[in-house]
Protein backbone atom coordinates (compact mmCIF):
# COMPACT_ATOMS: atom_id res chain seq x y z
CA UNK A 1 0.00 0.00 0.00
CA UNK A 2 1.43 3.39 -0.99
CA UNK A 3 2.26 5.99 1.65
CA UNK A 4 0.11 9.12 1.44
CA UNK A 5 0.65 12.62 2.81
CA UNK A 6 -1.41 14.56 5.33
CA UNK A 7 -2.86 16.65 2.47
CA UNK A 8 -3.86 13.50 0.55
CA UNK A 9 -5.46 12.09 3.70
CA UNK A 10 -7.54 15.25 4.17
CA UNK A 11 -8.81 15.03 0.59
CA UNK A 12 -9.62 11.33 0.93
CA UNK A 13 -11.74 11.59 4.08
CA UNK A 14 -13.93 14.31 2.55
CA UNK A 15 -15.13 11.75 0.01
CA UNK A 16 -14.86 8.50 2.02
CA UNK A 17 -14.05 8.97 5.73
CA UNK A 18 -14.35 5.32 6.70
CA UNK A 19 -11.00 3.51 6.72
CA UNK A 20 -8.10 2.24 8.80
CA UNK A 21 -4.99 4.43 9.04
CA UNK A 22 -1.45 4.44 10.40
CA UNK A 23 -0.27 7.94 11.36
CA UNK A 24 3.51 8.24 11.71
CA UNK A 25 6.29 10.71 11.02
CA UNK A 26 7.91 13.72 12.66
CA UNK A 27 5.03 16.09 13.40
CA UNK A 28 2.78 14.87 16.22
CA UNK A 29 0.73 18.08 16.31
CA UNK A 30 -0.53 17.49 12.77
CA UNK A 31 -1.49 13.92 13.69
CA UNK A 32 -3.76 15.17 16.49
CA UNK A 33 -5.45 17.59 14.09
CA UNK A 34 -5.89 14.86 11.48
CA UNK A 35 -7.70 12.74 14.08
CA UNK A 36 -10.04 15.68 14.72
CA UNK A 37 -10.59 16.12 10.98
CA UNK A 38 -11.54 12.44 10.65
CA UNK A 39 -13.88 12.72 13.64
CA UNK A 40 -15.57 15.73 12.02
CA UNK A 41 -15.81 13.94 8.66
CA UNK A 42 -17.58 11.02 10.36
CA UNK A 43 -20.02 13.54 11.89
CA UNK A 44 -19.78 12.02 15.36
CA UNK A 45 -22.41 13.58 17.60
CA UNK A 46 -20.78 15.32 20.58
CA UNK A 47 -23.49 13.97 22.90
CA UNK A 48 -22.61 10.40 21.87
CA UNK A 49 -18.82 10.70 21.83
CA UNK A 50 -18.47 8.45 24.87
CA UNK A 51 -19.81 5.59 22.72
CA UNK A 52 -18.65 6.52 19.23
CA UNK A 53 -15.21 8.07 19.78
CA UNK A 54 -13.09 5.47 21.58
CA UNK A 55 -9.55 6.50 22.54
CA UNK A 56 -6.94 4.05 23.85
CA UNK A 57 -3.40 5.06 24.80
CA UNK A 58 -0.31 3.04 25.58
CA UNK A 59 -1.34 2.61 29.23
CA UNK A 60 -4.79 1.30 28.27
CA UNK A 61 -3.69 -0.95 25.44
CA UNK A 62 -3.55 -4.68 25.20
CA UNK A 63 -4.69 -6.70 22.14
CA UNK A 64 -7.83 -7.99 23.85
CA UNK A 65 -8.90 -4.49 24.90
CA UNK A 66 -8.39 -3.27 21.34
CA UNK A 67 -10.56 -6.07 19.97
CA UNK A 68 -13.24 -5.21 22.55
CA UNK A 69 -13.16 -1.56 21.44
CA UNK A 70 -13.49 -2.58 17.78
CA UNK A 71 -16.31 -5.05 18.40
CA UNK A 72 -18.56 -2.60 20.29
CA UNK A 73 -21.17 -1.32 17.79
CA UNK A 74 -21.82 2.40 17.41
CA UNK A 75 -24.60 3.98 19.45
CA UNK A 76 -27.39 5.65 17.44
CA UNK A 77 -24.98 6.21 14.54
CA UNK A 78 -23.72 4.42 11.46
CA UNK A 79 -20.03 4.61 12.31
CA UNK A 80 -17.63 5.06 15.20
CA UNK A 81 -13.98 6.08 15.48
CA UNK A 82 -11.35 4.11 17.42
CA UNK A 83 -7.96 5.75 18.00
CA UNK A 84 -4.93 3.98 19.52
CA UNK A 85 -2.01 6.25 20.48
CA UNK A 86 1.47 6.09 21.98
CA UNK A 87 2.74 2.61 21.06
CA UNK A 88 6.47 2.18 20.53
CA UNK A 89 6.56 -0.01 17.43
CA UNK A 90 10.35 -0.36 17.60
CA UNK A 91 10.10 -2.04 21.01
CA UNK A 92 7.15 -4.16 19.87
CA UNK A 93 9.23 -5.52 16.99
CA UNK A 94 12.00 -6.54 19.40
CA UNK A 95 9.76 -8.16 22.03
CA UNK A 96 7.36 -9.91 19.64
CA UNK A 97 4.35 -7.74 20.53
CA UNK A 98 3.95 -6.49 16.96
CA UNK A 99 2.52 -9.86 15.92
CA UNK A 100 -0.12 -9.64 18.67
CA UNK A 101 -1.02 -6.15 17.48
CA UNK A 102 -1.39 -7.23 13.83
CA UNK A 103 -3.49 -10.22 14.96
CA UNK A 104 -5.81 -7.81 16.77
CA UNK A 105 -5.96 -5.56 13.70
CA UNK A 106 -7.04 -8.55 11.59
CA UNK A 107 -10.44 -8.19 13.29
CA UNK A 108 -11.01 -4.84 11.56
CA UNK A 109 -12.69 -6.62 8.64
CA UNK A 110 -15.23 -8.21 10.98
CA UNK A 111 -16.49 -4.85 12.25
CA UNK A 112 -16.97 -2.65 9.20
CA UNK A 113 -18.63 0.16 11.16
CA UNK A 114 -15.23 1.34 12.50
CA UNK A 115 -12.89 4.02 11.33
CA UNK A 116 -9.56 3.23 12.99
CA UNK A 117 -6.33 5.18 13.50
CA UNK A 118 -3.05 3.94 14.98
CA UNK A 119 -1.10 7.09 15.94
CA UNK A 120 2.63 6.37 16.38
CA UNK A 121 4.65 9.14 18.12
CA UNK A 122 7.64 10.59 16.32
CA UNK A 123 10.66 8.30 16.53
CA UNK A 124 8.68 5.21 17.60
CA UNK A 125 8.83 3.38 14.29
CA UNK A 126 11.74 2.73 11.92
CA UNK A 127 11.21 4.76 8.76
CA UNK A 128 13.31 2.96 6.16
CA UNK A 129 11.49 3.86 2.97
CA UNK A 130 13.09 3.75 -0.46
CA UNK A 131 10.85 6.22 -2.29
CA UNK A 132 7.25 5.32 -1.36
CA UNK A 133 7.63 1.63 -0.57
CA UNK A 134 7.43 0.89 3.17
CA UNK A 135 9.71 -1.74 4.70
CA UNK A 136 9.94 -3.62 8.01
CA UNK A 137 7.23 -2.84 10.58
CA UNK A 138 5.78 -0.18 8.28
CA UNK A 139 5.27 -2.79 5.59
CA UNK A 140 3.73 -5.22 8.08
CA UNK A 141 1.28 -2.64 9.42
CA UNK A 142 0.48 -1.31 5.93
CA UNK A 143 -1.04 -4.68 5.10
CA UNK A 144 -3.87 -3.71 7.45
CA UNK A 145 -3.63 0.09 7.63
CA UNK A 146 -3.20 2.95 5.17
CA UNK A 147 0.10 4.65 6.12
CA UNK A 148 -0.05 8.46 6.36
CA UNK A 149 3.26 10.27 6.89
CA UNK A 150 3.30 13.59 8.78
CA UNK A 151 6.43 15.53 7.97
CA UNK A 152 7.59 18.73 9.67
CA UNK A 153 6.50 21.61 7.44
CA UNK A 154 9.12 23.65 5.63
CA UNK A 155 10.20 26.92 7.25
CA UNK A 156 7.98 28.86 4.85
CA UNK A 157 4.89 26.74 5.52
CA UNK A 158 5.53 26.77 9.27
CA UNK A 159 5.84 30.57 9.23
CA UNK A 160 2.56 30.97 7.32
CA UNK A 161 0.88 28.55 9.74
CA UNK A 162 2.10 30.66 12.68
CA UNK A 163 0.71 33.82 11.05
CA UNK A 164 -2.69 32.15 10.63
CA UNK A 165 -2.56 30.75 14.16
CA UNK A 166 -2.06 34.26 15.56
CA UNK A 167 -4.99 35.43 13.41
CA UNK A 168 -7.13 32.71 14.96
CA UNK A 169 -6.40 34.31 18.35
CA UNK A 170 -7.19 37.79 17.02
CA UNK A 171 -3.57 38.96 16.77
CA UNK A 172 -1.70 40.27 13.72
CA UNK A 173 1.85 38.94 13.40
CA UNK A 174 4.30 39.53 10.57
CA UNK A 175 6.01 36.60 8.81
CA UNK A 176 9.37 38.02 9.94
CA UNK A 177 8.36 37.95 13.61
CA UNK A 178 6.84 34.49 13.22
CA UNK A 179 10.11 33.27 11.69
CA UNK A 180 11.96 34.69 14.70
CA UNK A 181 9.49 32.91 17.03
CA UNK A 182 10.34 29.60 15.33
CA UNK A 183 14.08 30.24 15.71
CA UNK A 184 13.55 31.07 19.41
CA UNK A 185 11.20 28.22 20.37
CA UNK A 186 12.03 25.47 17.87
CA UNK A 187 9.99 23.76 15.15
CA UNK A 188 7.68 21.63 17.31
CA UNK A 189 4.13 22.67 16.42
CA UNK A 190 2.89 21.57 19.87
CA UNK A 191 5.36 24.02 21.43
CA UNK A 192 4.64 26.80 18.94
CA UNK A 193 0.89 26.48 19.39
CA UNK A 194 1.27 26.91 23.16
CA UNK A 195 3.65 29.85 22.79
CA UNK A 196 1.40 31.59 20.25
CA UNK A 197 -1.53 31.31 22.64
CA UNK A 198 0.56 32.85 25.46
CA UNK A 199 1.80 35.66 23.23
CA UNK A 200 -1.75 36.41 22.06
CA UNK A 201 -3.05 36.60 25.61
CA UNK A 202 -0.16 38.89 26.57
CA UNK A 203 -0.69 41.23 23.61
CA UNK A 204 -4.40 41.56 24.43
CA UNK A 205 -3.58 42.22 28.09
CA UNK A 206 -1.47 45.16 26.86
CA UNK A 207 -4.39 46.51 24.83
CA UNK A 208 -2.82 45.49 21.51
CA UNK A 209 -4.00 43.41 18.57
CA UNK A 210 -0.48 43.14 17.11
CA UNK A 211 2.54 41.05 18.10
CA UNK A 212 5.70 42.96 18.87
CA UNK A 213 9.07 41.25 18.38
CA UNK A 214 10.15 42.15 21.92
CA UNK A 215 7.23 40.08 23.27
CA UNK A 216 8.85 36.84 22.12
CA UNK A 217 11.96 36.66 24.38
CA UNK A 218 9.95 38.24 27.19
CA UNK A 219 7.13 35.68 27.18
CA UNK A 220 8.37 32.54 25.42
CA UNK A 221 10.57 29.72 26.61
CA UNK A 222 13.62 29.00 24.48
CA UNK A 223 13.74 25.66 22.71
CA UNK A 224 16.31 24.13 25.07
CA UNK A 225 14.26 25.05 28.13
CA UNK A 226 10.90 23.71 26.94
CA UNK A 227 9.75 20.59 28.71
CA UNK A 228 10.39 20.02 32.41
CA UNK A 229 11.18 23.70 33.07
CA UNK A 230 8.06 24.90 31.24
CA UNK A 231 6.15 22.14 33.04
CA UNK A 232 7.37 23.30 36.47
CA UNK A 233 6.58 26.94 35.64
CA UNK A 234 3.04 26.03 34.57
CA UNK A 235 2.52 24.14 37.84
CA UNK A 236 3.80 26.96 40.05
CA UNK A 237 1.90 29.63 38.08
CA UNK A 238 -1.33 27.75 38.70
CA UNK A 239 -1.78 27.11 34.96
CA UNK A 240 -3.15 23.60 35.41
CA UNK A 241 -4.47 23.40 31.85
CA UNK A 242 -1.03 24.19 30.42
CA UNK A 243 0.67 21.77 32.80
CA UNK A 244 -1.75 18.95 31.91
CA UNK A 245 -1.29 19.71 28.19
CA UNK A 246 2.50 19.45 28.50
CA UNK A 247 2.09 16.24 30.50
CA UNK A 248 -0.21 14.79 27.83
CA UNK A 249 2.51 15.38 25.20
CA UNK A 250 5.08 13.66 27.44
CA UNK A 251 2.67 10.78 27.93
CA UNK A 252 2.02 10.54 24.19
CA UNK A 253 5.76 10.40 23.55
CA UNK A 254 6.16 7.76 26.30
CA UNK A 255 8.57 9.83 28.35
CA UNK A 256 9.38 7.85 31.49
CA UNK A 257 7.36 9.50 34.33
CA UNK A 258 10.16 8.79 36.80
CA UNK A 259 12.56 10.67 34.54
CA UNK A 260 10.11 13.61 34.43
CA UNK A 261 9.80 13.47 38.20
CA UNK A 262 13.58 13.44 38.60
CA UNK A 263 13.94 16.50 36.38
CA UNK A 264 11.16 18.29 38.27
CA UNK A 265 12.80 17.52 41.60
CA UNK A 266 16.08 19.01 40.41
CA UNK A 267 14.38 22.11 38.98
CA UNK A 268 12.31 22.82 42.08
CA UNK A 269 15.35 22.33 44.32
CA UNK A 270 17.39 24.73 42.17
CA UNK A 271 14.54 27.27 42.19
CA UNK A 272 14.35 27.18 45.99
CA UNK A 273 18.12 27.54 46.31
CA UNK A 274 18.13 30.47 43.87
CA UNK A 275 15.17 32.10 45.63
CA UNK A 276 17.02 32.05 48.96
CA UNK A 277 20.19 33.41 47.35
CA UNK A 278 18.24 36.17 45.57
CA UNK A 279 16.68 37.23 48.89
CA UNK A 280 20.20 37.75 50.19
CA UNK A 281 20.82 40.15 47.29
CA UNK A 282 22.78 37.97 44.89
CA UNK A 283 22.40 38.41 41.14
CA UNK A 284 22.37 35.80 38.35
CA UNK A 285 26.14 35.94 37.75
CA UNK A 286 26.93 35.42 41.44
CA UNK A 287 24.37 32.58 41.69
CA UNK A 288 25.85 30.87 38.62
CA UNK A 289 29.37 31.15 40.03
CA UNK A 290 28.41 29.73 43.45
CA UNK A 291 26.08 26.95 42.30
CA UNK A 292 27.75 25.87 39.06
CA UNK A 293 24.44 26.31 37.19
CA UNK A 294 24.82 27.46 33.58
CA UNK A 295 24.67 31.31 33.62
CA UNK A 296 21.89 31.43 31.02
CA UNK A 297 19.85 28.90 32.95
CA UNK A 298 20.56 30.70 36.23
CA UNK A 299 19.08 33.86 34.73
CA UNK A 300 15.93 32.06 33.61
CA UNK A 301 15.53 30.36 36.99
CA UNK A 302 16.10 33.64 38.81
CA UNK A 303 13.32 35.33 36.81
CA UNK A 304 10.94 32.51 37.74
CA UNK A 305 12.02 32.44 41.40
CA UNK A 306 11.39 36.17 41.79
CA UNK A 307 7.73 35.66 40.87
CA UNK A 308 7.19 33.05 43.60
CA UNK A 309 6.66 33.46 47.30
CA UNK A 310 9.24 31.60 49.39
CA UNK A 311 6.57 29.72 51.37
CA UNK A 312 4.86 28.53 48.17
CA UNK A 313 8.15 27.35 46.71
CA UNK A 314 9.04 25.51 49.95
CA UNK A 315 5.66 23.80 49.90
CA UNK A 316 6.15 22.84 46.25
CA UNK A 317 9.56 21.30 46.96
CA UNK A 318 8.06 19.29 49.83
CA UNK A 319 5.17 17.99 47.70
CA UNK A 320 7.46 17.14 44.78
CA UNK A 321 9.67 15.15 47.14
CA UNK A 322 6.66 13.26 48.53
CA UNK A 323 5.39 12.50 45.03
CA UNK A 324 8.82 11.34 43.91
CA UNK A 325 9.05 8.98 46.88
CA UNK A 326 5.53 7.60 46.30
CA UNK A 327 6.26 6.93 42.62
CA UNK A 328 9.55 5.17 43.36
CA UNK A 329 7.98 2.90 45.96
CA UNK A 330 4.85 2.38 43.83
CA UNK A 331 2.37 3.95 46.21
CA UNK A 332 1.27 5.86 43.13
CA UNK A 333 1.52 4.89 39.49
CA UNK A 334 3.49 6.96 36.99
CA UNK A 335 1.51 9.69 35.34
CA UNK A 336 -1.25 9.52 37.95
CA UNK A 337 1.22 10.79 40.56
CA UNK A 338 2.20 13.69 38.29
CA UNK A 339 -1.45 14.54 37.62
CA UNK A 340 -2.16 14.57 41.35
CA UNK A 341 0.82 16.87 41.88
CA UNK A 342 -0.48 19.33 39.28
CA UNK A 343 -3.90 19.44 40.89
CA UNK A 344 -2.54 19.76 44.44
CA UNK A 345 -0.20 22.73 44.02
Amino acid sequence: MDIISNAEFNKRIKEAPLGAYLFYGEEDYLKSHAVKALKDALQIDEALEIFNFVQLDVLDYDPERLIDALSMPPMMAEYKLVVLTGLNIKKMVNNGELTRLTDALSHLDEFDYNAFVLVVPSGNITEEMPKKAPTGALKTLSERLQPVKFETPTQQKLTLWAVRHFEHHGIKASPVDCSYLIEHCGRSMFTLSSEIEKLSLYARSQGRDTLERADIPLICSEEMEYGAFEFSNAILDGRRGDALSILSVMKFKQVDPLMVMGELSGIFSDLLKIKIMSLSGKNASQIAAETGINPHKAGLYLNSARKMELSRLQRAVSMVSETDLAMKFRYDSGYLGLEKLICSL
